[in-house]
């Protein structure tokens, strides 16, 4: 650091690989700097965090050093950095008459100078020292004063103005926030030979800043040193990285990797893939499940809200990206189920689904009983079974049980058999002609049908017993007792 007082160091803010703190010296030394048409370049080896602090510099020390800086005399800069008697001044930049300063700012950075314009003292220390107020109050833009505008807040380009009479000087703090802005500075030159030193990057012979607050310069040929004027100060307080705009927040459709300051982001939250809750009818008591998915991590909670209640709440789900629960209702009729996916951020948008389920009563199942009837789906009675029907006596489901009777398909009873007719809605013999004609058939005393088959043999659809092997028997009267019907018959006819 060549020695010098590091208390004037220069702080270098959010800037990605500098240090926190360097010296203006080494600045001009080649670090760091921007691209582009400035005359220090890559040339001086270092490459490091280079593109900050100006955008070009150029330097000129007792008029006929040959430009030190625009010629990369490195080891000539510190010939700036020197009071007259040789010493070193703590990195304040000093121009004395026949001295030339101009640098550019940057883009990437607002860097704060603080200036001084300091008088000589008088001869023999008689009458006083000149006043540097006396010059720099003609510094002016239009007509307002460069003092003024230090001490104007609607001026931030200039600030901390400090007039000390007493010692011949003022000083205060300008800045430079684009590669537009700039100072330039030349100790012993009226304007009327302006650009002669360095017409190509227009220097001006005198003072002059230019700001985005705007250009304050001096506008006569009345050379400082003509009143008084014996330096002009230079140091440099800081230079800190411009702020980019753009959203800073890597989860925002408009996310600017670049940007430093979110001016505004926006955002969409998931989409909802699914969300079911089966089963879609219940009745109270019985347990559903709930399933969600969402297509992708871009939210902060899940709430499913029943009844105004957040039933995730408390089951560690909340964050879940696709999950389940059960949840088992306690209300009667149409239950309502929200599925809400929130985003904590500005203006993302809550996205949400509705599932209504049927709860029915748990008292409205009957279980059904009767083993000749089929059951629904709750475990209630349906319809009868093939080949019964229903009672409305009992409330049954029933087949014929007549013996005396055939049966339908559907179990009813049919017709009386041979030789039965119905009576009050049983079949009984017929009146004088009660012979059981089934031979395979039971009888009773009065040789009627008997309300058995013989052993051996079982009721077939039309109530005739057949043998157990399925071959009816339906023989009406024994072969004997035919013939005899047809000899009487002839017997009675001869004697006719």
């Amino acid at each position: 650091m060549f020695g010098y007082d590091v208390f004037n160091a220069t702080s270098l803010i959010n800037i990605p690989g500098a240090p926190a703190t360097t010296t203006f010296r080494d600045i001009l030394s080649g670090v760091p700097q921007t691209t582009g048409n400035n005359k220090l370049g890559n040339n001086r080896g270092y490459t490091g965090y280079n593109g900050y602090v100006w955008s070009d510099v150029d330097g000129e020390h007792k008029n006929g050093n040959a430009n030190h800086l625009s010629s990369m005399q490195t080891e000539k800069i510190g010939d700036f950095f020197e009071w007259n008697d040789g010493s070193d001044s703590g990195d304040h930049m000093i121009l004395y008459p026949n001295d030339a300063f101009h640098i550019k700012g940057s883009n990437d950075t607002t860097s704060v100078y603080e200036v001084a314009f300091v008088a000589k003292p008088p001869k023999n220390w008689e009458g006083g020292w000149p006043k540097a107020y006396d010059y720099v109050v003609n510094i002016k833009k239009g007509g307002q004063s460069l003092p003024t505008a230090c001490n104007s807040s609607s001026v931030p380009c200039f600030s901390n103005w400090v007039r000390d009479d007493a010692n011949g000087q003022v000083k205060f703090q300008v800045k430079l926030q684009s590669a537009s802005d700039y100072i330039s500075i030349d100790v012993g030159r009226t304007n009327s030979s302006a650009g002669a030193r360095d017409g190509a990057k227009g220097a001006i012979h005198a003072a002059r800043f230019k700001t985005k607050c705007g250009t304050w310069s001096r506008s006569d040929n009345n050379e400082f040193q003509d009143q008084g004027g014996d330096r002009v100060q230079i140091r440099l307080l800081s230079v800190t990285k411009n702020e980019i705009s753009g959203c800073t927040d890597s989860l925002a459709n408009n996310y600017d990797s670049t940007a430093t300051a979110n001016t505004g982001c926006t955002f969409t939250t998931t989409a909802i893939s699914s969300f079911a809750v089966t089963p879609t009818t219940a009745k109270v008591g019985d347990p559903l499940t709930l399933t969600w998915a969402l297509a992708d991590s871009k939210f902060s909670q899940v709430k499913i809200i029943h009844n105004g209640s957040d039933i995730l709440a408390g089951t560690g789900k909340e964050q879940d990206q696709s999950s389940s629960i059960t949840f088992t209702p306690t209300i009667v009729g149409s239950n309502s189920f929200k599925l809400e996916v929130l985003w904590n951020k500005t203006n993302a948008e809550t996205r949400s689904q509705n599932k209504n389920v049927n709860i029915q009563s748990a008292t409205s199942f009957i279980q059904c009983t009767d083993g000749n009837r089929t059951k629904d789906t709750n475990g209630e009675c349906s319809d009868c079974k093939t080949g019964y029907f229903l009672d409305s006596t009992t409330g049954l489901c029933s087949q014929c049980s007549d013996p005396n009777r055939s049966k339908n398909t559907d179990g009813t009873c049919g017709d009386c058999i041979d030789r039965y007719e119905l009576v009050a809605d049983i079949c009984q013999p017929i009146g004088g002609g009660n012979d059981c004609t089934d031979s395979n058939r039971e009888t009773n005393a009065d040789n009627s049908c008997a309300s058995s088959c013989k052993s051996g043999y079982s009721f077939d659809s039309s109530n005739y017993c057949q043998t157990d092997s399925g071959t009816a028997s339906t023989s009406s009267l024994p072969l004997m007792g035919i013939l005899g019907g047809v000899g009487l018959l002839s017997i009675l006819a001869i004697m006719a």
